[in-house]
C-alpha cells in the first residue's frame, strides 16, 4: 500500500488567457459603376452636372473609360464641357479671344490624339480608338473646368492690375500665364488619378513610358498652341 505523500503530484494549471474576439474582416466595398446614358444626357440639359461627371467622381469615370460603356455620349459630354466652361476665361480678354482657351487645351489634345492610338497599338495597348479618344478629352474638359473657377479672381486681377510696360505688354498676362500652367497640370494630375485609382486599367500602366512621354509631348504642344494664340502677351 502505497502512501498518499509518495504519490506524485501535478502543479495547478494556469487558466487560459481569454481569447481576443476575433476581428471582422473588412467587407470588400462595391466596385464603382459607370455613368449611366442618362447621366450623361442629362449634363448637356443640366451643365453644373458636367462638373460631377469630369472631376467629382473619378472612379465612376474610369469605370466607363475602361469599360467602354457609354463611350459616344461620354465624348459629347467632355467636348461640350471642354468648349463652354472654357468660355468665361476666355471673354475676360475680350470676345475677339473669345475661343483661344479652347483651343489652346481642346486643339492640342485633339493634335495629340492620333499619336496615343497609334504609339498605343504599337506597344500592345489594345484599347478601342472611342476609349483613348474619351481618355485624351478629360484632359481638356478638367482644364475648362478649372479656368471656370480661376476666371473670377482673374477678371479681378486683370481690372485691379496696372498696365505694364515689360515683355509681357500687361500686368495681367503673367497672371493669365500661372492661371493656364495651373488648370493644365491639375487637369493632367485629375486623368492620371482616375486612371491609376482603378486596378482593372492595367494596360496603360503596363505602358506608362508611353503614357508619360505622350503627356510630356502634349505639354510641348500646348505650349506652342499658347504662343500661336499669343496668350503670352
Amino acid at each position: 500500500m502505497t502512501n498518499p505523500a509518495d504519490e506524485p503530484t501535478t502543479p495547478p494549471t494556469e487558466p487560459a488567457p481569454p481569447q481576443q474576439p476575433a476581428t471582422p474582416k473588412r467587407a470588400r466595398e462595391p466596385e464603382a459603376q459607370p455613368f449611366a446614358h442618362g447621366e450623361l444626357a442629362a449634363c448637356l440639359r443640366r451643365p453644373h452636372r458636367m462638373l460631377d461627371v469630369v472631376l467629382g467622381e473619378r472612379l465612376r469615370l474610369a469605370a466607363n473609360l475602361r469599360t467602354g460603356s457609354n463611350v459616344p455620349a461620354l465624348v459629347a459630354v467632355l467636348l461640350a464641357c471642354s468648349v463652354a466652361f472654357a468660355v468665361p476665361f476666355a471673354l475676360i480678354d475680350g470676345t475677339d479671344r473669345v475661343a483661344h482657351i479652347a483651343l489652346l487645351f481642346l486643339g492640342s489634345v485633339l493634335l495629340c490624339f492620333p499619336s496615343l492610338q497609334v504609339f498605343g497599338s504599337y506597344l500592345g495597348v489594345r484599347m478601342h480608338p472611342a476609349q483613348n479618344l474619351a481618355i485624351a478629352l478629360v484632359i481638356p474638359s478638367a482644364a475648362a473646368l478649372f479656368t471656370f473657377g480661376f476666371a473670377p479672381i482673374y477678371w479681378f486681377l486683370d481690372a485691379t492690375m496696372p498696365v505694364d510696360d515689360g515683355l509681357n505688354g500687361s500686368g495681367s498676362a503673367a497672371t493669365r500665364v500661372v492661371l493656364l500652367v495651373f488648370s493644365l497640370l491639375l487637369a493632367l494630375s485629375h486623368l492620371n488619378r482616375c486612371l491609376f485609382a482603378d486596378p482593372n486599367l492595367k494596360a496603360l500602366r503596363e505602358s506608362w513610358p508611353l503614357w508619360v512621354g505622350w503627356q510630356v509631348l502634349l505639354v510641348f504642344l500646348t505650349y506652342r498652341m499658347a504662343t500661336t494664340l499669343g496668350l503670352f502677351s
